[in-house]
């Protein structure tokens, strides 16, 4: 059994025009071609969709899935760096958000780095008072 390309791009659950950038960065090789000149994709193409497709939606480059190449197995080093970006990702966008909330807290001046913190009330001093004699 065979699909068009239409078809496989349902099936994949992407577009027409994903499937032919594919073909257009070399990361899906052409199908064979029926007899009235309709490309006929295979089961084995699907997969690969369907592979690019799941690789990329976990935040893999377009370039990174081609480097990977078309082994079956799992890419676990790519995966184990993809996690280990994600991971300082997070922690970056926690520290963020912490600082936010300071800021939204303490009504702090975004101009200024967070290490010197919020302002202070200055220190006032009682005003020296003026000696009368007597």
């Amino acid at each position: 059994m065979g699909w068009s390309t239409r078809e496989i791009a349902e099936l994949a659950g992407t577009t027409v025009r994903a499937v032919r950038h594919y073909h257009d960065v070399g990361l899906l090789a052409e199908p064979e071609r029926r007899a009235n000149g309709y490309k006929q994709y295979t089961v084995a193409h699907l997969v690969r969709v369907l592979r690019i497709k799941r690789l990329s939606d976990l935040g893999f480059s377009l370039s990174q899935i081609a480097g990977m190449g078309d082994a079956d197995g799992h890419p676990e080093e790519a995966l184990r760096t993809l996690d280990a970006e994600l991971a300082a990702t997070i922690e970056r966008l926690q520290r963020v958000r912490a600082e936010l909330g300071l800021i939204l807290r303490q009504s702090v001046p975004t101009d200024l780095p967070p290490e010197f913190g919020p302002p202070t009330a200055r220190a006032t001093s009682p005003t020296p008072t003026a000696r009368s004699s007597s």
